[in-house]
């Protein structure tokens, strides 16, 4: 408690107000009140700035609300608890309706005994004894806010209310409640125009802050950029909307995704949607990855089972998203996961893998081409660092069930690396393409012996491994439904040293595809070269998050036109 401004030592998000002697002059219930035109005018002041007030009075509701809708101030206030119950669990009971902290809430009252009762039950909240005018406060850096003058956030805190009235009318439990909300979850990726609220989002956020980093200097400011520009890396804005309203960019993310792992430098959000399993949604729509949480955090990643009240919203703002709606097949490099991202979430990854700390990977003819129930038993293949019998007939299933396939093998083609093994013929029957890092580990282990003794070396000239390539293709063909659509990724050719130096293994891996699609009316050539700008690529293999989104935008722009093809095919049928 203080007799001056001093207790006011952190960022101020709310005011609670007493009325009688503190906002006005006099006692409502003892004579009428006389207006201090200083607090009226502070009142809206405070709102243009972004800092909402609330009232915690002991007089009657709808005399003290007359009152102050006579002043013109009553719908700046929001959370007001205006009854004869004592103050302390009053401002706690404020705090948790308006899901805010107590440090970042100050309590002025003329009551010395209500300010300490207050403090005592809210730890950390900021208490002032009023005492006249006191507009000065606006002065404080605490309470400088930000310019709101269009008082969105008055706004946002109005819908709060609302929904929390209308729960309890209704005497709905939260899950009745949150399922009837409508809540939409968009996901933002141009980051560039938002840097302001990315900023505020990773300096100002607590409870809901999962990784407690701060972007405070020039040199982590710099460091940030490097990330959002690395290859790899997922990051975007959350904005949320509801039946009751539009909330805003709430939160935002940043994780950089790898064949060994998601490494998470970023997973901030506002309290403003807290209890509403946002958060919890978003962790899962990023692939629900293994971080190490910074607590304290107001609600566990893993909270809920299912999150079914919440859908995802399209761009448009306007129109759920229909990508969730389809399933995905991606089998290839680490690029897939990048284009995964936006793709959609309901999907079967074969992508880059970590298996005993080699590297597995599953753009291998032999992953597509070896028959499956003679491998079931395989030791071969069990002890050796490598796709698995169960991952093949993993592989069957997806290409079988999913709507959208989407194929990166351009490294099945290059390289020195074919190896056959098993089987009852000299040499081997079974093919595998082991990836040049995992072979150099290998034949350094303890187990080169039986490497070599097991697995035969196949020197296939560039046709021969195109001709592999080709026919994996054709097995995917074979499998999936008649209305799935497949999307072969072609090999970049104009940008990067890896790119000038292998030019001519490329462009041959390039017209094989093309060669392929043109003869697959459900297969679909997507040509980098053609999509992509010089700047959307970090090397020959790797692309900026623009260029991801521009891949997955291609994917997704022809799903939408082939779907509503579809439905128009339907309705002229019928």
């Amino acid at each position: 408690m203080s007799t001056t401004f001093e207790a006011v030592t952190s960022q101020v998000k709310l005011v609670i107000w007493d009325l009688d002697e503190t906002f006005w002059q006099g006692t409502l219930s003892e004579g009428g009140m006389t207006e201090l035109a200083a607090h009226t005018q502070m009142i809206k002041a405070l709102a243009d700035r972004g800092i909402m007030s609330s009232i915690c009075s002991k007089n009657d509701l709808e005399t003290a609300r007359a009152a102050l809708e006579t002043l013109g101030v009553w719908e700046y206030f929001v959370f007001p608890h205006i009854d004869w119950t004592p103050k302390g669990q009053a401002i706690a009971s404020i705090l948790d309706r308006a899901q805010l902290r107590a440090p970042n809430v100050l309590f002025l009252d003329d009551n010395h005994m209500n300010l300490e009762e207050a403090g005592f039950f809210n730890k950390g909240l900021m208490c002032v004894q009023a005492q006249g005018d006191l507009s000065g406060l606006l002065d404080l850096p605490q309470l400088k806010g930000k310019d709101d003058r269009a008082h969105s956030r008055l706004a946002q805190y109005k819908m709060l209310e609302t929904k929390q009235a209308e729960q309890a009318a209704g005497a709905l439990d939260n899950m009745e409640f949150l399922r009837q909300s409508q809540i939409r979850v968009e996901i933002i990726t141009e980051i560039e125009p938002h840097m302001d609220r990315v900023l505020e989002l990773i300096n100002r956020t607590n409870q809901l802050n999962f990784t407690k980093k701060r972007v405070e200097t020039t040199a982590a400011r710099a460091e940030l950029d490097a990330l959002l520009a690395t290859s790899g890396v997922h990051a975007g804005l959350v904005r949320v909307t509801d039946r009751y309203g539009d909330y805003g960019i709430v939160g935002f993310f940043a994780a950089r995704v790898k064949f060994n792992g998601t490494t998470v430098h970023h997973f901030c959000f506002s309290c403003r949607t807290l209890n509403m399993g946002v958060e919890q949604f978003v962790w899962r729509r990023i692939g629900a990855p293994e971080f190490a949480v910074k607590g304290p955090v107001a609600n566990p990643l893993d909270e809920h089972d299912e999150i079914d009240w919440i859908a995802e919203a399209s761009s448009s703002d306007q129109v759920f998203s229909e990508q969730d709606d389809r399933t995905l097949c991606l089998v290839g490099g680490c690029d897939l996961l990048q284009v995964s991202f936006y793709c959609g979430t309901n999907r079967h990854e074969f992508v880059n893998k970590e298996d005993r700390g080699y590297l597995v990977r599953y753009d291998d003819p032999g992953f597509f081409l070896n028959p499956r129930k003679p491998l079931k038993h395989d030791q071969t293949l069990k002890k050796f660092p490598s796709w698995s019998h169960q991952d093949m007939e993993a592989l069957d299933t997806a290409l079988a069930s999913s709507d959208v396939v989407l194929l990166s093998l351009y490294y099945a083609v290059p390289g020195d690396t074919f190896f056959t093994f098993g089987g009852k013929e000299w040499g081997g029957e079974y093919l595998i393409k082991v990836p040049p890092r995992t072979l150099k580990k290998f034949i350094k282990s303890d187990q080169a012996l039986w490497f070599a003794k097991s697995f035969y070396h196949r020197r296939y000239t560039l046709d021969e491994s195109l001709e592999l390539t080709r026919r994996s293709l054709e097995r995917v063909m074979s499998l999936v439904a008649q209305n799935t659509q497949v999307f072969l990724l072609t090999a970049a050719t104009k940008t990067g040293q890896q790119a000038e130096r292998t030019g001519g293994m490329r462009h041959a891996y390039n017209a094989m595809c093309r060669t392929f699609c043109d003869g697959q009316a459900q297969a679909h050539l997507v040509d980098l070269d053609a999509l992509l700008l010089e700047e959307d690529f970090q090397d020959s293999d790797h692309y900026t998050r623009a260029g991801y989104f521009k891949i997955a935008s291609c994917v997704n722009d022809f799903m939408t036109q082939a779907e509503a093809q579809t439905g128009l095919s339907e309705v002229a049928a019928e």
